[in-house]
């Protein structure tokens, strides 16, 4: 059964030894170091146009992101395992403040301009996912923004279904008219959502078949595919506006 719970996704990355090794066992691929290289960016640019007097990202594991950022005010990164901070805490900049905390209770009164969060609300069921809705609408001021990712059912489901092993922790797949009606009725307004993967068979391919011989030309094929236009990938970054 695909763990999907509070209790369960905390307990999945507790362990002090998946807080060391979560970004080499992730991130290390070229077709993973695009997917973070488009995350970061969606954010800086979230922090470039808004210029962010409060920036709250929930749920950092152990700064994947945070560290890669240039706030433009403070940045706050609030996680749940005290590891995953031990990680992270060391590798971000003097505007970054670690907080053990719980996305479902945030510790905090309103007045962020920028909230972010990946590979998180995603992992939880309806339900838990309102929840974490409706505490980011609560601190996020009246016109700030909300970043966050989704998965396309429409490309990943077929694609999990053979190897349905790889993901004990579960992700709601969405078409885009769901996802944007889920953010609707918890008070957002979707603004964009910004396809990643968009040629994901052919760029796992290049990663299979490519990648072992030459990693150059592996990165420059995944990245030169994801150039070509396209509506729709595997997942979304998706910029929604508190109303």
């Amino acid at each position: 059964m695909m763990i999907s719970t509070e209790m369960g996704i905390k307990g999945a990355y507790q362990d002090e030894s998946t807080a060391r090794s979560y970004v080499a066992n992730r991130f290390t691929s070229q077709l993973n170091r695009m997917l973070h290289d488009r995350q970061v960016a969606a954010v800086q640019g979230a922090i470039d146009r808004l210029r962010p007097g409060k920036t709250l990202e929930i749920a950092p594991g152990p700064g994947r992101l945070t560290r890669h950022l240039r706030p433009s005010g403070k940045l706050v990164a609030l996680e749940y395992n005290e590891s995953m901070i031990a990680q992270g805490r060391p590798h971000t900049t003097t505007r970054s403040d670690w907080v053990r905390g719980d996305g479902f209770h945030l510790p905090f009164a309103p007045g962020f301009d920028l909230v972010y969060s990946f590979r998180f609300i995603r992992h939880f069921r309806r339900a838990d996912r309102e929840r974490l809705y409706a505490e980011i609408r609560r601190v996020l001021r009246p016109g700030g923004q909300f970043i966050l990712d989704a998965v396309n059912v429409q490309i990943s489901a077929p694609l999990r279904a053979k190897r349905p092993e790889d993901f004990p922790i579960y992700d709601k797949l969405y078409r885009r008219d769901e996802l944007f009606e889920e953010l609707t009725g918890a008070g957002f307004n979707p603004i964009s959502a910004q396809p990643v993967y968009k040629f994901k068979r052919c760029q796992t391919l290049s990663q299979v078949l490519v990648g072992p011989r030459a990693d150059w030309l592996n990165r420059l094929v995944i990245r030169v595919l994801e150039r070509f236009p396209s509506r729709d990938g595997e997942e979304w970054i998706v910029t929604c506006e508190r109303v």
